[in-house]
């Protein structure tokens, strides 16, 4: 195990490799929206109706950028407060299930019962409790980041080796002390992964919820796109997510770098 402490060098990617996964990168996004416009605008081989072409997108956007910011606005929130509460609460009861055997056996087996359950299918039941408001999908946001973190920080505190709290405990160390200054800081870049885990999984549950009602959302707007068969919007859309979904995950990494310097892990 690694100490916070401990300044251990590990390996970075060099500039000359670096600059190419840039390169591969973008040479393959430049041949998708070729690939997209010579399907599209050029020979029409897929038809407007399956997949817009570039033009009709652009139009759509230049037609809707300004109403779509509410929406794009909204399911952000949703998804950081969800991801947030979700994940701390995870965190928390992972961590005392794993110091308390009372609690690790009488919650085990709920939670085990219940994280096969996609939280998608939950969604009936939450409009019949807390309405088509924002309770509902925060709820159910928070409940699928829960269940990601709670397990994965059992499974990181059980694979630190015993011998690190063994050796705090022998030097006078109390048992919160060992969880807060031992554990804790050896799980964090295992904890990270489960962050980048859950925030995807925000962003489908909350997408998903807003598709069956929602006042503002990029879900809804997709939702009432399609009825139209606007699929311009939908793509749109959809891209819209994907964008602020890789802005998260890029800032979820560039915190946890930063929080975990000092791990051979960390990248």
């Amino acid at each position: 195990m690694t100490t916070p402490e401990a300044k251990l060098p590990h390996p970075r990617p060099t500039d000359r490799s670096g600059l190419l996964g840039v390169g591969l990168g973008g040479g393959v996004i430049v041949a998708l929206l070729v690939l997209w416009w010579a399907l599209t605008d050029l020979t029409g081989t897929i038809r407007p109706l399956y997949f817009p072409a570039p033009s009709e997108v652009l139009d759509a956007v230049r037609q809707i950028w300004r109403s779509m910011l509410p929406d794009a606005g909204a399911t952000l929130v949703r998804v950081l407060v969800s991801w947030s509460l979700g994940s701390a609460l995870g965190v928390l009861v992972g961590l005392l299930m794993v110091r308390s055997r009372v609690l690790l056996y009488t919650l085990t087996p709920l939670i085990e019962a219940l994280r096969p359950v996609p939280p998608v299918a939950l969604i009936p039941f939450v409009i019949l409790w807390f309405g088509i408001g924002d309770s509902g999908k925060l709820f159910l946001g928070s409940l699928a980041c829960f269940m990601v973190m709670v397990v994965n920080t059992i499974v990181s505190a059980n694979n630190v080796s015993p011998v690190y709290g063994r050796a705090a405990r022998s030097l006078g160390a109390r048992e919160g002390q060992v969880y807060r200054t031992v554990i804790l800081p050896a799980i964090v870049p295992e904890l990270v992964s489960g962050l980048r885990i859950g925030s995807a999984l925000a962003f489908a549950v909350v997408v998903a919820a807003e598709f069956l009602g929602a006042e503002q959302g990029i879900g809804r707007l997709i939702m009432q796109a399609s009825r139209t068969l606007n699929t311009p919007v939908v793509l749109i859309g959809t891209i819209v997510i994907a964008v602020e979904a890789v802005l998260v995950d890029r800032l979820i990494k560039i915190v946890s770098s930063r929080v975990t310097r000092w791990s051979e892990s960390s990248s």
